[in-house]
């Protein structure tokens, strides 16, 4: 028998019905080949009996026979090779719902068994029971080390692993199961990439170790076998839909890492009430009943992610963004959540992966920027252009653009538009098109009607949003009212009554305390936390660090002896004003003695002696002592100033005067006189970014050197570039996609290297990574020492990029 070429085989099965149904079957092969079992498993009789070989199969069983195979396990290996020169398996007479059901039972009883690799549970469980050093479990140690844990997760085209076996999902997915997970965080702080744990499972086992001798068997009969692997591979593609922008695989890390407990039970339950009874009957399938609420009392993260992936990516998306408008997954607006421990996972061709923010999930390119790409696309299918009232109408819409015909004024119009000006003119103009863009997006049902729809659609269609974390609106927003109501008084028509005048000043000097507040706790923690020491760099974390920030200022006063200020939960006005006037005293007294921060050697990036093209600046524990000398010199001068102003013109009594005063104790000229002191000590914290207002990308320029720049910009309309390739790459700084914190008086590198920041709200997702990543101590051992580099150099990249392992 001669073997077959791809063309050969598509020509002998053209039949779609058999093509799908050997895909099926490879695919519950495949959920064989990649479990982890015992050295004592069989194959058991009932899977045997279902699966029917071909004449070709049964030829191959008796020569295995011949080698002492036994025949179980070589009706086995024939499924798990399932052809070589012809099919081992007949597809037309094995019945797959009962092939399905036998490895099902396989799975519930955990006679094989997959490691669920998403969440805490495996993370965690490593820190205590895996050497950091230790990459490779041997096959007691893994299955010690997975006993107790749930069925992994995974999914092969509609089949869903878990502990309720293998269900079927609507949405077809290929995230295929693993032998080894993302569990540990190496003992270097300067090392932000989680390391795998390879699992073993048993070569010992009759199914393996006759599985080497059964191939040598299928070699004599061709040592090259037929095409059947390419022509699977073509039935794969021809269902996969490689180069799609939405891949069906991101939502999978999605939910395993970026929702708590608690949330997926809220999406799992959302899900039973709001698919007309699908995942309702699945759940019956499992004698799972009675109310929603009921029915996923007592699951566990494993079963309940099971059992959602059981649902349509629609489906799942809108539950998700629907329960996160409602506020029953709270995602504040500053919080992207990407999956921490599987965030090296991408999809397709574009490299896709999901993340979860404020507005809903949304799948972006980690290749390319699609946004620009999907607003086109957005329009195309809105306006038919084959359509001649669709496009007259469109005519009309683009009549001030530029261009020959329509297809160019389209084209010009959405380059030189802004994105949020486009959906405005061109999404927005007539009622079908906002409903249309609801269908095409996968919009949660209400949102055409929402205020914020235009954001919703930028967000979804991957669009960098415009920088809108402005702290100190309020702020702002008070004062000028305070501004009016000064240049209005004393006496005037229009002037404000005592009352009036003071109800404003309430609500003004709590929003004035929450800016000193937070600009001192930020400033503190940017300019002498070791941020390449934190197991998250330079992340602002405002619950946790301000009690640190005024710890570390309460200790700076009583050194000095000051006993006016005392710092703490709760401070004064007046120690408000004191307190950048402390710091900058303490930041003197600092680099004094400079030489006392000095960084270990031993904690220096292993990078730093090993290239000089990226450099490593920060050689001090504290941050401010490596920053240029025109930066330090500017900074102390500057947060001298800042309490100059405020304390010069008492801005502290002026409280008490205005609001408890008698009326003959509004003097409004010291009142006018007090506002322009907050006014300038206020826009000078902004303009030294010692304060937490938000930059984000307006604009990128390359060249054809391969050097580009991009601009960020704040609220205030200060603009920063950043330019590229930098020499401080490695360094962990936020993304600059990401809304950053740019503390422009903080340059560690002229001409422009500033420190930057990102921040973090307290919310149930922080909480649930809130002491991540966890690392143990340094191992003195040499042997775990050169183990450690071989292994960095298999997990990673010349630039520290883990791997993809996750199947494409």
């Amino acid at each position: 028998m001669q073997p077959l070429s791809r063309e050969e085989l598509l020509a002998a099965h053209p039949s779609d019905e058999e093509r799908e149904k050997i895909l099926r079957l490879v695919t519950l092969s495949d959920i064989l080949g990649y479990c982890i079992i015992a050295r004592d498993y069989k194959p058991p009789t009932f899977l045997n009996d279902q699966i029917k070989l071909t004449p070709y199969g049964m030829e191959k069983v008796t020569n295995f026979a011949r080698k002492r195979i036994p025949i179980p396990e070589a009706r086995a290996i024939c499924f798990l090779e399932f052809s070589w020169i012809d099919l081992l398996v007949d597809v037309a007479e094995t019945n797959i719902k009962n092939v399905q059901d036998a490895i099902s039972g396989l799975i519930k009883n955990r006679s094989i068994i997959f490691p669920f690799v998403f969440g805490r549970e495996l993370y965690d469980k490593a820190y205590d029971k895996i050497d950091s050093d230790e990459r490779t479990l041997d096959l007691a140690d893994t299955l010690k080390f997975l006993d107790g844990t749930p069925q992994g997760v995974f999914q092969l085209h509609e089949y869903v692993t878990g502990p309720f076996g293998l269900l079927n999902s609507k949405q077809l997915r290929f995230y295929q199961p693993q032998r080894e997970a993302y569990l540990l965080h190496c003992n270097d702080t300067n090392c932000h990439h989680i390391h795998k744990v390879y699992f073993s499972t048993a070569s010992e086992a009759p199914v393996n170790k006759h599985r080497l001798e059964a191939l040598r068997v299928l070699q004599r009969d061709s040592e090259i076998p037929s095409a059947w692997a390419s022509f699977i591979n073509e039935i794969y593609a021809a269902t996969v839909h490689q180069a799609r922008d939405h891949v069906s695989e991101t939502i999978i890390p999605l939910l395993g890492d970026c929702l708590t407990d608690v949330e997926i039970g809220a999406l799992t339950a959302w899900l039973i009430d709001n698919t007309q009874g699908a995942l309702r009957d699945v759940c019956a399938g499992l004698d799972i009943r009675g109310t929603a609420s009921e029915m996923i009392t007592g699951m566990n993260r494993a079963q309940m992610m099971q059992l959602c992936l059981t649902m349509s990516d629609r489906e799942i998306i809108q539950g998700i963004d629907t329960l996160v408008h409602e506020g029953v997954i709270s995602v504040p607006s500053t919080e992207v959540r990407i999956p921490l421990i599987n965030g090296n996972s991408s999809f397709g061709t574009f490299r896709m992966s999901a993340e979860l923010g404020s507005r809903g999930v949304r799948i972006l390119s980690n290749r390319m920027d699609l946004a620009p790409l999907r607003l086109r696309d957005l329009i195309e299918k809105m306006y038919r252009l084959t359509d001649v009232a669709d496009r007259e109408e469109l005519e009309w819409q683009l009549r001030g653009a530029t261009g020959d015909n329509l297809e160019g004024r389209l084209e010009n119009y959405l380059q030189e538009e802004q994105p949020s000006t486009v959906i405005e003119n061109i999404v927005l103009a007539r009622k079908s098109n906002a409903v249309a863009a609801c269908e095409l997006l996968g919009l949660r049902e209400g949102a055409v009607a929402s205020d914020d729809f235009i954001s919703l659609v930028l967000w979804k269609l991957g669009f960098t949003s415009p920088a809108n974390g402005d702290p100190h609106a309020d702020f702002w927003r008070h004062h000028e009212n305070m501004e009016r109501m000064a240049r209005l008084g004393p006496g005037g028509p229009m002037s404000p009554s005592v009352e009036e005048f003071r109800s404003t000043a309430v609500n003004y000097f709590v929003s004035l305390e929450n800016v000193l507040d937070d600009a001192i706790s930020f400033v503190i923690w940017a300019l002498t936390h070791d941020h390449m020491a934190d197991p998250r760099p330079f992340v602002f974390e405002p619950e946790r660090q301000r009690t640190e920030s005024y710890r570390w200022l309460q200790n700076a006063v009583a050194r000095k002896g000051d006993a006016q200020l005392s710092y703490g939960d709760k401070n004064t006005l007046y120690a408000l004003c004191r307190g950048f006037q402390c710091i900058s005293s303490e930041l003197q007294q600092i680099a004094a003695g400079r030489e006392t921060y000095k960084r270990p050697t031993a904690d220096f990036p292993a990078w730093v002696n090993q290239q000089s093209l990226q450099r490593f600046p920060f050689a001090h524990v504290i941050p401010f002592l490596d920053l240029t000398d025109d930066s330090r010199e500017s900074i102390l001068k500057n947060l001298l100033e800042i309490s100059r102003m405020l304390v010069s013109q008492k801005v502290y009594d002026a409280r008490n005067n205005w609001l408890h005063g008698g009326r003959k104790d509004l003097d409004f000229a010291n009142v006018r006189s007090a506002l322009l002191a907050v006014r300038s000590a206020v826009q000078l914290l902004e303009d030294c970014g010692f304060v937490r207002i938000t930059f984000a990308v307006v604009g990128r320029k390359s060249d054809g050197l391969g050097r580009s720049v991009t601009t960020i910009k704040n609220p205030r309309g200060v603009s920063v570039e950043v330019h590229s390739p930098s020499p401080f790459s490695w360094l962990g700084l936020p993304n600059l996609f990401e809304e950053v914190h740019m503390v422009t008086a903080a340059c560690f590198a002229a001409p422009n290297h500033f420190l930057r920041f990102r921040s973090e709200s307290n919310s149930p997702y922080m909480e649930m990574w809130s002491d991540y990543p966890r690392r143990k101590p340094r191992s003195q051992r040499a042997r775990h020492a050169l183990e450690g580099v071989a292994g960095g150099l298999r997990d990673q990249g010349p630039a520290g990029e883990a791997g993809i392992t996750a199947i494409s």
